[in-house]
């Protein structure tokens, strides 16, 4: 398995786990657990503790792209930045929005883009784009009907065009605020 589909495959799962403390946990553990995660983050990134944490580092660097070598796990970082926001500032309800079409989206839309991504659209594509609409789309129309397609919409044009802010930053925010509108 290469390393792009073995990525997407663990940011899909690993970023629906949050779904299981957004659920089970008060609102102020789930925050605590999120500034533990963050802070667990920055000392993989800053590469603290890497004697100790030697075998976190190992399955970090099993997963993480050659361009992020340098920081490891600065994505992640991003990502539970995003979804740490998301809970402070929306309904549980909305904030699994935002963290389902993280999940769901922007993994089946790096997946199809890597491998059938044809029609680029600056570094992104139009093939991944449509996988990041249609997955989220489906998952969400159960649960949200009809709002799952803007939901999808917003998260799409957030996939595609975010540049100067990392979408795993933006997505669960911007799921999470159009889920509540």
């Amino acid at each position: 398995m290469n390393v792009e589909l073995r990525r997407k495959l663990f940011h899909v799962f690993s970023i629906l786990l949050w779904l299981l403390p957004l659920v089970l946990l008060p609102k102020p553990l789930l925050l605590l657990l999120c500034l533990l995660v963050i802070l667990l983050n920055l000392s993989l990134v800053f590469k603290l503790g890497r004697d100790r944490l030697k075998s976190i580092y190992d399955l970090i660097y099993y997963f993480e792209r050659e361009k992020n070598l340098e920081k490891p796990s600065i994505q992640a970082l991003w990502l539970n930045l995003g979804v740490f926001l998301s809970f402070i500032f929306f309904p549980k309800e909305c904030s699994a929005v935002g963290v389902v079409i993280t999940a769901v989206g922007d993994g089946f839309a790096g997946m199809v883009g890597y491998h059938f991504g044809k029609t680029k659209i600056g570094n992104k594509s139009l093939e991944g784009a449509l996988a990041f609409f249609v997955s989220t789309s489906l998952v969400l129309f159960p649960f949200l009907g009809p709002k799952a397609f803007l939901v999808a919409l917003a998260g799409t044009l957030v996939e595609l065009f975010s540049k100067r802010v990392d979408d795993n930053f933006l997505l669960p925010l911007v799921g999470s605020l159009v889920a509540c509108l």
